[in-house]
This record gives C-alpha cells, sequence and structure tokens, in this order.
C-alpha cells in the first residue's frame, strides 16, 4: 500500500482523530463490544473505525485502527489493555487542560512513511511488568491509520537516587 505523506494535516487535527476514535472503540462501548474489538486487535487486525470528511475537498476518508504490541510484557488480555488504554487517555486529558489549544503538542514523525507519534507516553506497571503504551497516526493513500503502540519501556524509565 502506498503512503502518503502527514504534512498537511494539522498535528492538532490529527490527535483529535486519534482520540476520538480510541474513546469511541473501548470507553463509548459497552464492555461486551470493546472486549470484542480487542480481540480482533490482538489477532493483528486493522480495524475500521469511522471516517471523516477533508474539509478542502469533501473527500471522506475511512479511519482505520491498530494496535502494535511487540514490545508489550506481561499477560496481554483485555484487563491489562483496558487499563493501558485507560491511563494513556488520563495522560493526553492532563495534557489538554494544560494547554486546551494543544500549542505545544510534542510529536515525532518518521521520514520515511509519514507517521506521526505523539510524544506524550504513558507508563503503567500491571504485575512485575512496566508498559509504556503511545498513540501514532498515519495517511495511507486510501485511509487514515491510528496505531496504538506498546513501546519498550527501559529508554521511558527513570532511576531513583
Amino acid at each position: 500500500m502506498e503512503t502518503a505523506p502527514n504534512n498537511n494535516i494539522d498535528p492538532r487535527k490529527l490527535f483529535n482523530i486519534g482520540v476520538n476514535l480510541i474513546v469511541a472503540g473501548f470507553i463509548k462501548q459497552n464492555s461486551s463490544d470493546a472486549k470484542s474489538l480487542f480481540k480482533q486487535l490482538k489477532q493483528g487486525e486493522t480495524l475500521k473505525g469511522g471516517q471523516l470528511k477533508s474539509e478542502k475537498t469533501g473527500e471522506v476518508i475511512p479511519l482505520k485502527l491498530e494496535i502494535d504490541r511487540k514490545e508489550f510484557r506481561g499477560k496481554f488480555n483485555y484487563p491489562n489493555f483496558d487499563v493501558s488504554v485507560r491511563a494513556l487517555l488520563q495522560k493526553f486529558e492532563t495534557e489538554v487542560r494544560k494547554d486546551k489549544e494543544l500549542k505545544t503538542l510534542r510529536t515525532l514523525t518518521n521520514q520515511e512513511t509519514g507517521e506521526v507519534l505523539f510524544n506524550l507516553p504513558s507508563g503503567l506497571q500491571i504485575d512485575e511488568h512496566i508498559n509504556v503504551l503511545m498513540m501514532a497516526v498515519h495517511a495511507q493513500s486510501d485511509c487514515m491509520v491510528v496505531r496504538l503502540v506498546f513501546m519498550e519501556p527501559e529508554p521511558f524509565l527513570v532511576e531513583a537516587p
């Protein structure tokens, strides 16, 4: 699949798209539907998550949701995923309260793919394992993909003095 650059999309809009898709999929749905969505994502599926309409062209762009769990530590089940997603959304809410217009939104962009990673890591300890969850968004030729990405936790750890 051909990749389209995100350069012409405001990162704040990408952030809002991603957050809204996550909230719709896991917070606003009943738990059995959210669990079903989780099971599909766990299987490695890319799921349809709605659509958005371009303000400039009127073109309808499908939204899709993926998960990258290669770096997840511990048992990857729905309760652990749910608490991770809720912690990430809490982190986002805290950032938005500090900066309502998201003027200082920190992003990292993959120059090869155009994927935008929101530099708002959410770390969480589950049992003896630490996991870090982040959100990324990228445009493809036929859709916009929101990825929940579990990151290698070690770079985020701070040693106590």
